[in-house]
Protein backbone atom coordinates (compact mmCIF):
# COMPACT_ATOMS: atom_id res chain seq x y z
CA UNK A 1 0.00 0.00 0.00
CA UNK A 2 1.04 3.60 -0.58
CA UNK A 3 2.30 4.79 2.80
CA UNK A 4 1.74 8.47 2.02
CA UNK A 5 -1.94 7.89 1.30
CA UNK A 6 -2.26 5.83 4.50
CA UNK A 7 -0.61 8.56 6.59
CA UNK A 8 -2.96 11.14 5.09
CA UNK A 9 -5.90 8.83 5.84
CA UNK A 10 -4.82 8.48 9.49
CA UNK A 11 -4.58 12.27 9.82
CA UNK A 12 -8.01 12.77 8.23
CA UNK A 13 -9.48 10.14 10.58
CA UNK A 14 -8.18 11.95 13.68
CA UNK A 15 -9.46 15.29 12.39
CA UNK A 16 -12.81 13.70 11.61
CA UNK A 17 -13.08 12.22 15.12
CA UNK A 18 -12.37 15.63 16.66
CA UNK A 19 -14.93 17.20 14.32
CA UNK A 20 -17.59 14.67 15.36
CA UNK A 21 -16.95 15.38 19.05
CA UNK A 22 -17.08 19.14 18.53
CA UNK A 23 -20.15 18.92 16.30
CA UNK A 24 -21.99 16.74 18.84
CA UNK A 25 -21.11 19.09 21.73
CA UNK A 26 -22.21 22.12 19.68
CA UNK A 27 -25.54 20.56 18.64
CA UNK A 28 -26.26 19.48 22.22
CA UNK A 29 -25.48 22.94 23.56
CA UNK A 30 -27.69 24.67 20.98
CA UNK A 31 -30.57 22.27 21.69
CA UNK A 32 -30.28 22.45 25.49
CA UNK A 33 -29.94 26.25 25.54
CA UNK A 34 -33.01 26.59 23.31
CA UNK A 35 -35.06 24.24 25.50
CA UNK A 36 -34.03 26.03 28.71
CA UNK A 37 -35.06 29.36 27.25
CA UNK A 38 -38.49 27.92 26.35
CA UNK A 39 -38.74 26.30 29.81
CA UNK A 40 -38.12 29.64 31.52
CA UNK A 41 -40.92 31.20 29.46
CA UNK A 42 -43.24 28.29 30.34
CA UNK A 43 -42.47 28.61 34.06
CA UNK A 44 -43.18 32.35 33.92
CA UNK A 45 -46.60 31.63 32.36
CA UNK A 46 -47.27 29.03 35.10
CA UNK A 47 -46.27 31.52 37.79
CA UNK A 48 -48.69 34.14 36.49
CA UNK A 49 -51.52 31.59 36.25
CA UNK A 50 -50.82 30.20 39.73
CA UNK A 51 -50.53 33.68 41.26
CA UNK A 52 -53.86 34.80 39.81
CA UNK A 53 -55.66 31.71 41.15
CA UNK A 54 -53.92 32.02 44.53
CA UNK A 55 -54.95 35.66 44.88
CA UNK A 56 -58.54 34.67 44.07
CA UNK A 57 -58.67 31.67 46.44
CA UNK A 58 -56.14 32.77 49.09
CA UNK A 59 -55.04 29.17 49.75
CA UNK A 60 -52.67 26.79 47.99
CA UNK A 61 -54.74 23.84 49.25
CA UNK A 62 -57.94 25.10 47.63
CA UNK A 63 -59.50 22.55 45.26
CA UNK A 64 -59.78 25.03 42.42
CA UNK A 65 -56.08 25.92 42.75
CA UNK A 66 -55.06 22.25 42.68
CA UNK A 67 -57.29 21.43 39.69
CA UNK A 68 -56.06 24.44 37.69
CA UNK A 69 -52.38 23.75 38.40
CA UNK A 70 -52.75 20.05 37.57
CA UNK A 71 -54.17 20.92 34.15
CA UNK A 72 -51.37 23.44 33.56
CA UNK A 73 -48.78 20.85 34.67
CA UNK A 74 -50.04 18.16 32.28
CA UNK A 75 -50.17 20.48 29.26
CA UNK A 76 -46.69 22.02 29.69
CA UNK A 77 -44.02 20.37 27.56
CA UNK A 78 -41.00 18.84 29.32
CA UNK A 79 -42.25 19.82 32.78
CA UNK A 80 -41.40 17.07 35.30
CA UNK A 81 -41.99 18.76 38.69
CA UNK A 82 -43.66 21.95 39.90
CA UNK A 83 -43.20 23.23 43.46
CA UNK A 84 -44.24 26.39 45.33
CA UNK A 85 -42.44 26.90 48.63
CA UNK A 86 -41.64 29.49 51.27
CA UNK A 87 -38.20 29.98 52.78
CA UNK A 88 -39.92 30.05 56.23
CA UNK A 89 -42.82 27.61 55.87
CA UNK A 90 -41.35 25.04 53.44
CA UNK A 91 -43.26 23.46 50.52
CA UNK A 92 -46.79 24.82 50.08
CA UNK A 93 -47.68 23.05 46.81
CA UNK A 94 -46.05 20.16 44.93
CA UNK A 95 -46.90 18.09 41.86
CA UNK A 96 -44.46 15.71 40.18
CA UNK A 97 -44.38 12.96 37.58
CA UNK A 98 -41.87 10.98 39.64
CA UNK A 99 -41.11 11.13 43.36
CA UNK A 100 -37.43 10.35 42.71
CA UNK A 101 -36.70 14.01 41.92
CA UNK A 102 -36.93 14.91 45.64
CA UNK A 103 -34.04 14.01 47.93
CA UNK A 104 -36.58 13.56 50.79
CA UNK A 105 -40.30 13.32 50.11
CA UNK A 106 -42.35 15.65 52.35
CA UNK A 107 -44.89 14.05 54.67
CA UNK A 108 -47.31 16.95 54.21
CA UNK A 109 -47.38 20.37 52.62
CA UNK A 110 -45.87 22.91 54.97
CA UNK A 111 -44.16 20.25 57.10
CA UNK A 112 -41.74 21.74 59.59
CA UNK A 113 -39.14 19.18 58.56
CA UNK A 114 -39.09 20.64 55.05
CA UNK A 115 -38.05 24.22 55.69
CA UNK A 116 -36.08 26.18 53.11
CA UNK A 117 -35.51 25.35 49.42
CA UNK A 118 -36.11 21.70 48.44
CA UNK A 119 -33.27 19.56 47.10
CA UNK A 120 -33.63 17.58 43.88
CA UNK A 121 -32.04 14.50 42.36
CA UNK A 122 -31.46 15.21 38.68
CA UNK A 123 -29.77 13.61 35.70
CA UNK A 124 -27.10 15.96 34.34
CA UNK A 125 -27.56 17.07 30.73
CA UNK A 126 -31.15 15.74 30.61
CA UNK A 127 -32.88 17.69 33.45
CA UNK A 128 -32.39 21.05 35.17
CA UNK A 129 -34.33 23.17 37.73
CA UNK A 130 -35.53 26.74 37.18
CA UNK A 131 -36.48 29.02 40.13
CA UNK A 132 -38.54 32.25 40.03
CA UNK A 133 -39.99 34.55 42.69
CA UNK A 134 -43.66 33.61 43.02
CA UNK A 135 -45.00 37.07 43.88
CA UNK A 136 -42.27 39.74 43.68
CA UNK A 137 -44.59 42.59 44.68
CA UNK A 138 -46.47 40.79 47.49
CA UNK A 139 -44.33 38.20 49.31
CA UNK A 140 -40.54 38.08 48.96
CA UNK A 141 -40.27 34.63 50.62
CA UNK A 142 -42.35 32.69 48.05
CA UNK A 143 -40.68 30.83 45.16
CA UNK A 144 -41.84 28.62 42.34
CA UNK A 145 -39.60 25.80 41.07
CA UNK A 146 -39.90 23.86 37.84
CA UNK A 147 -37.83 20.87 36.76
CA UNK A 148 -37.77 20.60 32.99
CA UNK A 149 -36.41 17.99 30.62
CA UNK A 150 -33.54 19.64 28.72
CA UNK A 151 -32.98 16.84 26.22
CA UNK A 152 -35.61 14.30 25.21
CA UNK A 153 -35.95 11.69 22.50
CA UNK A 154 -37.55 14.14 20.07
CA UNK A 155 -34.46 16.38 20.32
CA UNK A 156 -31.92 13.50 20.33
CA UNK A 157 -33.09 11.78 17.15
CA UNK A 158 -32.30 14.69 14.75
CA UNK A 159 -28.79 14.99 16.23
CA UNK A 160 -28.18 11.25 15.89
CA UNK A 161 -29.46 11.34 12.31
CA UNK A 162 -27.08 14.16 11.39
CA UNK A 163 -24.14 12.31 12.99
CA UNK A 164 -25.11 9.14 11.08
CA UNK A 165 -25.03 10.98 7.73
CA UNK A 166 -21.64 12.54 8.54
CA UNK A 167 -20.20 9.13 9.52
CA UNK A 168 -21.63 7.62 6.32
CA UNK A 169 -19.88 10.26 4.20
CA UNK A 170 -16.65 9.62 6.11
CA UNK A 171 -16.89 5.86 5.47
CA UNK A 172 -17.31 6.48 1.74
CA UNK A 173 -14.26 8.76 1.71
CA UNK A 174 -12.30 6.23 3.79
CA UNK A 175 -13.18 3.48 1.31
CA UNK A 176 -11.84 5.58 -1.57
CA UNK A 177 -8.61 6.30 0.33
CA UNK A 178 -8.06 2.64 1.23
CA UNK A 179 -8.71 1.51 -2.35
CA UNK A 180 -6.30 4.15 -3.63
CA UNK A 181 -3.67 3.03 -1.12
CA UNK A 182 -4.17 -0.63 -2.02
CA UNK A 183 -3.91 -0.13 -5.78
CA UNK A 184 -1.04 2.38 -5.92
CA UNK A 185 2.61 1.85 -5.20
CA UNK A 186 4.69 3.96 -2.87
CA UNK A 187 6.69 6.51 -4.93
CA UNK A 188 9.74 5.71 -2.83
CA UNK A 189 9.64 2.03 -3.81
CA UNK A 190 8.10 2.29 -7.28
CA UNK A 191 11.52 2.85 -8.83
CA UNK A 192 12.98 -0.17 -7.02
CA UNK A 193 11.59 -3.29 -8.66
CA UNK A 194 11.88 -6.48 -6.68
CA UNK A 195 14.64 -8.80 -7.78
CA UNK A 196 13.68 -12.36 -8.48
CA UNK A 197 15.74 -15.43 -9.11
CA UNK A 198 16.20 -16.36 -12.78
CA UNK A 199 13.48 -18.79 -13.80
CA UNK A 200 14.43 -22.35 -14.77
CA UNK A 201 13.45 -21.50 -18.34
CA UNK A 202 15.90 -18.60 -18.38
CA UNK A 203 18.73 -20.81 -17.05
CA UNK A 204 18.10 -23.46 -19.72
CA UNK A 205 18.68 -20.86 -22.41
CA UNK A 206 21.91 -19.27 -21.24
CA UNK A 207 22.59 -18.31 -17.59
CA UNK A 208 25.22 -15.75 -18.59
CA UNK A 209 22.79 -13.86 -20.80
CA UNK A 210 20.32 -12.89 -18.01
CA UNK A 211 20.70 -9.21 -16.98
CA UNK A 212 22.42 -8.98 -13.61
CA UNK A 213 22.14 -5.25 -12.98
CA UNK A 214 19.47 -3.68 -10.76
CA UNK A 215 16.94 -2.17 -13.14
CA UNK A 216 15.81 1.39 -12.63
CA UNK A 217 12.08 1.56 -13.24
CA UNK A 218 9.85 -1.06 -14.78
CA UNK A 219 11.06 -0.78 -18.38
CA UNK A 220 14.43 -0.84 -20.07
CA UNK A 221 15.29 2.66 -21.32
CA UNK A 222 17.16 1.09 -24.23
CA UNK A 223 14.53 -1.28 -25.69
CA UNK A 224 11.34 0.03 -24.01
CA UNK A 225 10.50 -3.53 -22.90
CA UNK A 226 9.93 -4.64 -19.33
CA UNK A 227 12.84 -6.05 -17.37
CA UNK A 228 13.26 -9.82 -17.25
CA UNK A 229 12.97 -9.74 -13.44
CA UNK A 230 9.23 -8.97 -13.75
CA UNK A 231 8.36 -11.50 -16.45
CA UNK A 232 7.61 -14.55 -14.27
CA UNK A 233 5.50 -12.57 -11.77
CA UNK A 234 3.38 -10.88 -14.47
CA UNK A 235 2.99 -14.16 -16.38
CA UNK A 236 1.78 -15.83 -13.19
CA UNK A 237 -0.82 -13.09 -12.65
CA UNK A 238 -2.07 -13.40 -16.24
CA UNK A 239 -2.27 -17.21 -15.95
CA UNK A 240 -4.36 -16.89 -12.78
CA UNK A 241 -6.68 -14.41 -14.49
CA UNK A 242 -7.05 -16.67 -17.54
CA UNK A 243 -7.78 -19.72 -15.38
CA UNK A 244 -10.36 -17.80 -13.31
CA UNK A 245 -12.25 -16.69 -16.45
CA UNK A 246 -11.66 -19.99 -18.31
CA UNK A 247 -9.79 -18.24 -21.13
CA UNK A 248 -6.65 -19.17 -23.00
CA UNK A 249 -3.29 -17.43 -22.97
CA UNK A 250 -0.22 -17.69 -25.21
CA UNK A 251 3.42 -16.77 -24.75
CA UNK A 252 5.88 -15.73 -27.48
CA UNK A 253 9.66 -16.03 -27.19
CA UNK A 254 11.20 -14.04 -30.06
CA UNK A 255 14.94 -14.11 -30.69
CA UNK A 256 18.01 -15.04 -32.64
CA UNK A 257 21.61 -15.99 -31.79
CA UNK A 258 22.63 -13.21 -34.22
CA UNK A 259 21.04 -10.40 -32.17
CA UNK A 260 23.23 -7.69 -30.71
CA UNK A 261 22.12 -4.81 -28.46
CA UNK A 262 21.27 -2.58 -31.46
CA UNK A 263 19.18 -5.26 -33.13
CA UNK A 264 17.50 -6.11 -29.81
CA UNK A 265 16.51 -2.42 -29.60
CA UNK A 266 15.05 -2.64 -33.13
CA UNK A 267 13.18 -5.80 -32.14
CA UNK A 268 11.78 -4.06 -29.07
CA UNK A 269 10.50 -1.19 -31.24
CA UNK A 270 8.67 -3.62 -33.56
CA UNK A 271 7.19 -5.52 -30.59
CA UNK A 272 5.79 -2.35 -29.03
CA UNK A 273 4.29 -1.29 -32.38
CA UNK A 274 2.73 -4.70 -33.08
CA UNK A 275 1.47 -5.54 -29.59
CA UNK A 276 -0.37 -2.65 -27.87
CA UNK A 277 0.08 -3.73 -24.22
CA UNK A 278 3.49 -2.47 -23.20
CA UNK A 279 3.32 -4.11 -19.76
CA UNK A 280 3.03 -7.56 -21.40
CA UNK A 281 6.34 -7.37 -23.36
CA UNK A 282 9.67 -8.12 -21.65
CA UNK A 283 13.35 -8.57 -22.37
CA UNK A 284 14.13 -12.28 -21.92
CA UNK A 285 17.91 -12.15 -22.26
CA UNK A 286 20.44 -10.40 -24.49
CA UNK A 287 19.21 -12.27 -27.59
CA UNK A 288 15.45 -12.67 -27.06
CA UNK A 289 12.23 -10.98 -25.92
CA UNK A 290 9.00 -12.42 -24.50
CA UNK A 291 5.41 -11.30 -25.23
CA UNK A 292 2.27 -12.41 -23.33
CA UNK A 293 -0.90 -12.66 -25.45
CA UNK A 294 -4.08 -12.81 -23.32
CA UNK A 295 -7.20 -14.53 -24.69
CA UNK A 296 -5.26 -16.15 -27.58
CA UNK A 297 -5.09 -19.90 -28.22
CA UNK A 298 -2.17 -21.57 -30.01
CA UNK A 299 -3.70 -21.42 -33.51
CA UNK A 300 -4.51 -17.72 -33.18
CA UNK A 301 -1.01 -17.07 -31.82
CA UNK A 302 0.59 -18.86 -34.78
CA UNK A 303 -1.18 -16.44 -37.12
CA UNK A 304 0.01 -13.51 -34.99
CA UNK A 305 3.56 -14.91 -35.10
CA UNK A 306 3.57 -15.20 -38.93
CA UNK A 307 2.21 -11.66 -39.29
CA UNK A 308 4.83 -10.32 -36.89
CA UNK A 309 7.67 -12.16 -38.65
CA UNK A 310 6.64 -10.57 -41.96
CA UNK A 311 6.69 -7.19 -40.26
CA UNK A 312 10.29 -7.72 -39.13
CA UNK A 313 11.56 -7.84 -42.72
CA UNK A 314 11.22 -4.06 -42.93
CA UNK A 315 13.35 -3.46 -39.84
CA UNK A 316 16.49 -1.30 -39.94
CA UNK A 317 18.84 -4.02 -38.73
CA UNK A 318 22.55 -3.34 -38.31
CA UNK A 319 23.25 -6.74 -39.91
CA UNK A 320 21.09 -9.47 -41.48
CA UNK A 321 19.31 -11.52 -38.80
CA UNK A 322 16.88 -14.44 -38.88
CA UNK A 323 14.33 -13.96 -36.09
CA UNK A 324 12.76 -17.20 -34.87
CA UNK A 325 9.70 -17.52 -32.63
CA UNK A 326 8.87 -20.18 -30.09
CA UNK A 327 5.40 -20.20 -28.58
CA UNK A 328 3.16 -22.17 -26.27
CA UNK A 329 -0.33 -21.75 -24.77
CA UNK A 330 -2.17 -22.58 -21.56
CA UNK A 331 -4.60 -24.78 -23.53
CA UNK A 332 -6.95 -25.43 -20.60
CA UNK A 333 -4.15 -26.38 -18.20
CA UNK A 334 -3.49 -25.11 -14.68
CA UNK A 335 0.13 -24.40 -15.48
CA UNK A 336 2.88 -22.52 -13.65
CA UNK A 337 4.74 -19.61 -15.27
CA UNK A 338 8.04 -21.50 -15.04
CA UNK A 339 6.54 -24.45 -16.93
CA UNK A 340 5.24 -22.22 -19.74
CA UNK A 341 8.58 -20.39 -19.97
CA UNK A 342 10.38 -23.74 -20.24
CA UNK A 343 8.08 -24.79 -23.09
CA UNK A 344 8.63 -21.62 -25.15
CA UNK A 345 12.38 -21.72 -24.46
CA UNK A 346 12.57 -25.25 -25.84
CA UNK A 347 10.40 -24.28 -28.81
CA UNK A 348 12.66 -21.31 -29.63
CA UNK A 349 15.82 -23.45 -29.37
CA UNK A 350 14.28 -25.96 -31.74
CA UNK A 351 13.28 -23.19 -34.17
CA UNK A 352 16.78 -21.70 -34.12
CA UNK A 353 18.50 -25.09 -34.59
CA UNK A 354 16.14 -26.02 -37.46
CA UNK A 355 17.25 -23.03 -39.52
CA UNK A 356 14.86 -22.42 -42.37
CA UNK A 357 16.39 -19.65 -44.40
CA UNK A 358 15.56 -15.97 -44.39
CA UNK A 359 13.10 -14.92 -41.69
CA UNK A 360 13.70 -17.76 -39.24
CA UNK A 361 11.34 -20.48 -38.12
CA UNK A 362 8.18 -20.54 -35.97
CA UNK A 363 7.59 -23.54 -33.71
CA UNK A 364 4.68 -23.90 -31.34
CA UNK A 365 4.57 -26.25 -28.36
CA UNK A 366 1.14 -27.90 -28.48
CA UNK A 367 0.31 -29.59 -25.16
CA UNK A 368 -2.43 -32.21 -24.74
CA UNK A 369 -4.45 -31.06 -21.68
CA UNK A 370 -5.75 -34.56 -20.96
CA UNK A 371 -2.27 -36.08 -20.96
CA UNK A 372 -1.05 -33.17 -18.87
CA UNK A 373 -3.77 -33.73 -16.23
CA UNK A 374 -3.06 -37.47 -16.23
CA UNK A 375 0.64 -36.83 -15.68
CA UNK A 376 -0.10 -34.42 -12.83
CA UNK A 377 -2.48 -36.94 -11.22
CA UNK A 378 0.07 -39.75 -11.58
CA UNK A 379 2.81 -37.62 -10.02
CA UNK A 380 0.45 -36.69 -7.17
CA UNK A 381 -0.45 -40.35 -6.56
CA UNK A 382 3.18 -41.44 -6.68
CA UNK A 383 4.06 -38.88 -4.06
CA UNK A 384 1.58 -40.27 -1.50
CA UNK A 385 3.03 -42.71 1.09
CA UNK A 386 1.71 -46.28 0.96
CA UNK A 387 -0.23 -47.64 3.89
Amino acid sequence: MNQRILNFYYTISIVFLLFILMFTAFRLKITIDGNREKSTENLEDLRISALSVYLAEGDFNAEYFKTTMRQEFLTTDRLLLLAIYSSREGILYLISKDQRYLVEAPTAAGSASWNGAPEYTLRPLYESPITLLFSPGIRKDLYIDGIFQDLGKTESYPILREIFYIVLVYLLIATVFLLAAATSRDPETASKPRRSRPTPAARTRDPEETPSHAAAGLFSPETGLGWNEHLAQRLGSELERAAASDQDLSLFLIGSPELDRHNLKVLGKHILEAFPFRDLAFEYDSRAAAVILPDKDLDQSLQEARSFQNRLRSGSWSSPVNISIGLSARNGRLISPNRLLTEVSQALKQAESAGGGQGGRIIGFRADPNKYRSAIAAAHTAGKPRR
